[in-house]
């Protein structure tokens, strides 16, 4: 019923996600276990994949989780049963933003339901929403469920050629046919966090520049301007200029 497809290159998580998806998963599933020590980008690891997939329900997921909810399968594949589901993920934004950026904007355009590990060892609930589920437009990678049918539509981007945007790009394009979902019915531990560098950002100004930023139903001008700034300060941060 459900084809989970990870890109491993980390094998004490892939181990440990393992036997944590045999306990908690609650349907019938396949594995699909690339093995990926930096032999290519994300986009090409999970396209690759998804082509041995058996069932209709895909789910592209990280390696370094734990799924804390029992019988999650049952929950993702009820989700992705209704015809208006595009991607089902625990993250996503509801803004995008004119200048190159990923699906996190501000906490207020943010929904989010993870156990997040922080740098000093600590970890923390990150929940910004109570429904069951709500509308985004893009969606975070940490855990990607979409039906095969429409994922053939689709498929990952695999001009993007390291481990960022993935998720953001494929997002996108997805929302221009389907509605994007994240849900809090089911919730994970995540143990590293994102690394938004130099690749990242290049990632992010690839995907603007071959989608552009039409996808909101209102411009928010104020926050046009906050995320302007910070895509100022963060170019500048990965390519320093003397004046």
């Amino acid at each position: 019923m459900l084809s989970i497809i990870i890109s491993s290159y980390q094998p004490h998580y892939y181990t440990a996600l393992e036997q944590n998806i045999a306990a908690t998963c609650g349907v019938e599933y396949e594995l699909i276990k690339i093995d990926n020590p930096g032999l290519m980008g994300l986009c090409k690891a999970y396209n690759k994949g998804a082509e041995k997939a058996k069932y209709e329900y895909l789910l592209f997921l990280h390696e370094d989780v734990n799924l804390l909810t029992v019988n999650w399968g049952k929950l993702i594949i009820s989700q992705l049963s209704e015809s208006d589901t595009g991607l089902i993920g625990v993250a996503g934004g509801t803004y995008v933003p004119a200048v190159p950026y990923g699906w996190f904007t501000t906490l207020k355009n943010a929904r989010i339901n993870i156990l997040q590990h922080k740098k000093n060892g600590t970890k923390t609930l990150e929940k910004t929403f109570d429904a069951s589920k709500e509308k985004v437009i893009p969606v975070d990678g940490v855990f990607l469920g979409i039906r095969k049918s429409i994922f053939n539509k689709f498929k990952f981007d695999e001009n993007l050629k390291e481990y960022h945007g993935y998720d953001t790009e494929i997002s996108l394009r997805v929302s221009t046919q389907y509605q994007n979902y994240v849900t809090s019915e089911i919730l994970l531990e995540h143990y590293s966090k994102g690394n938004p560098d130099q690749k990242w950002l290049e990632s992010n100004i690839y995907i603007r520049k071959k989608l552009g930023s039409s996808f909101n139903a209102r411009i928010n001008k104020d926050l046009e301007y906050q995320m302007y700034e910070r895509f100022v300060r963060d170019y500048f941060k990965s390519y320093p200029k003397n004046f």
